[in-house]
């Protein structure tokens, strides 16, 4: 038996569960999120008759909607910026399963010294991150709701 990392099909799992080490911000800016919904919403309800899941999905989840746009917005974009962990451990190995994009950009510029493509696949990778936020930003008004409506 190899290393996780050295098995086409454990190397890509084996990235995602060390991605994971790196939740821990997210997880404080959700209790901020968390900790900003009125504790009196949750009596008023629970005077009503109001169950455990009736108050999640009826008061926590649209309080919370603005710190879930925040994460998601950062998240898109920290996950098109995942290089250090694959670039150390992996090289891109094996057999390609963790050559992500950020990887073959790094390796374009700096190892095969192709800084007009690697620079054109930079300006790609903005422009695709780019679209997919305003996307986000333009949906958001169906789904995130602010105390203030604009």
């Amino acid at each position: 038996t190899g290393s996780w990392l050295s098995e086409p099909g454990t190397a890509l799992p084996t990235l995602i569960a060390l991605s994971l080490w790196g939740i821990g911000p997210t997880m404080i800016i959700f209790l901020a999120g968390l900790q900003g919904v009125p504790e009196s919403l949750y009596e008023a309800a629970k005077i009503d008759g109001a169950s455990n899941w009736r108050l999640f999905w009826n008061i926590t989840l649209p309080q919370i909607t603005p710190t879930i746009f925040f994460v998601l917005i950062t998240g898109l974009i920290g996950t098109f910026q995942y290089f250090v962990p694959a670039f150390i451990l992996t090289q891109g190995g094996p057999l390609y399963a963790t050559y992500f994009y950020n990887l073959n950009l790094y390796e374009k510029a700096f190892r095969w010294q192709f800084m007009g493509l690697a620079s054109a696949m930079a300006w790609l990778m903005f422009a695709i991150i780019l679209v997919l936020t305003l996307i986000l930003f333009r949906s958001s008004d169906a789904w995130v709701f602010y105390e203030v409506k604009k």
